[in-house]
């Protein structure tokens, strides 16, 4: 027997037809990642039964689930239906906004020990949160989060089961594959760091019978993030200063030409942080900012993808 080895481990999903229920004969899609986190939850209740020998009796498993996070280098392509499932709707000619349409995943991690491998499988898992970083000189990094029913353990893949293999796609960086980004009301923008944060607000739904919850519910979908520039002008300031709603429009294109343009078509700066903070450094303003419903999009957030031409 053998111990596993994190950099020998298998991450492979597919979609469900219905939730919580692994496909038959599934055609895995292996992943691309940096690291993972996901795992079955139980919550353990201790009895309160007074006992003159001052011991407690049991511990009861009275719910369980399974969450998790997903970290990876952005490539183009390689976690669209992660994407969907966080904007909980589909590409529509390689337009993507949020909506209302559930999608879920049966994800499997396998771990190499010896002759005999343990996979561990998580049902119903629906991606609850979404990061997205850009960093000046880094690649461009994120997670997905995720909530779902439960799940099981195995030693042995599912009778008839594929892996289909990861994409190969060049990771974007935020160098040579940040292609623009521009703001309503802020004159072309020098920007060092973008980050978004989303999510879903998700929910178990735990019901009498069963451990596991009938399923996750979403909540309010959200999204927050930041940008960081030069600090040229009080252009930006103002807008803070005086609650206008702005917009937020970046493009990522990969060393093939392939794309991604992220609309974020309504902000409001919730602060803005200009400060010099000692000798030798440049002066940056830091824009916390929460998107809010567009009614010209009819959405909150767009992705557009565009394969090289």
């Amino acid at each position: 027997m053998s111990t596993a080895d994190s950099s020998q481990t298998r991450v492979a999903f597919i979609e469900e037809s219905t939730y919580g229920t692994t496909p038959a004969t599934p055609a895995f899609q292996v992943v691309r990642m940096t690291s993972e986190g996901l795992k079955h939850t139980r919550t353990n209740t201790s009895s309160n039964e007074i006992r003159s020998d001052r011991n407690a009796p049991d511990l009861v498993q009275t719910s369980g689930a399974a969450e998790g996070q997903i970290a990876f280098e952005l490539s183009y392509e390689t976690f669209d239906e992660f994407l969907e499932s966080f904007m909980y709707n589909d590409f529509s000619s390689d337009v993507l906004k949020n909506g209302v349409t559930q999608k879920s995943f049966t994800i499997e991690k396998k771990f190499e020990t010896g002759a005999t491998d343990a996979f561990l499988r998580y049902t119903g898992m629906i991606a609850s949160t979404f990061s997205l970083n850009i960093q000046a000189q880094e690649m461009v990094t994120g997670s997905f989060g995720f909530q779902g029913k439960g799940g099981s353990t195995d030693n042995a893949i599912i009778t008839g089961a594929t892996y289909t293999s990861p994409t190969t796609g060049d990771v974007f960086n935020a160098g040579i594959n940040f292609g623009s980004l521009s703001m309503t009301g802020v004159t072309s923008p020098k920007v060092t760091a973008i980050s978004i944060e989303g999510t879903n607000n998700l929910r178990q739904q735990p019901v009498i019978g069963s451990i596991e919850s009938i399923g996750v519910g979403a909540g309010q979908f959200g999204v927050n993030g930041s940008v960081t520039c030069y600090f040229e002008n009080t252009e930006a300031y103002q807008l803070f200063l005086d609650g206008t709603d702005a917009d937020l429009e970046f493009v990522l294109t990969d060393n093939d030409d392939n794309s991604y343009t992220f609309t974020l078509p309504r902000i409001k700066f919730s602060d803005a942080d200009v400060v010099a903070g000692a000798n030798n450094e440049d002066v940056l303003i830091t824009l916390p900012f929460q998107a809010l419903y567009d009614s010209s999009e009819a959405c909150t957030l767009k992705i557009e993808r565009a394969d090289a031409v």
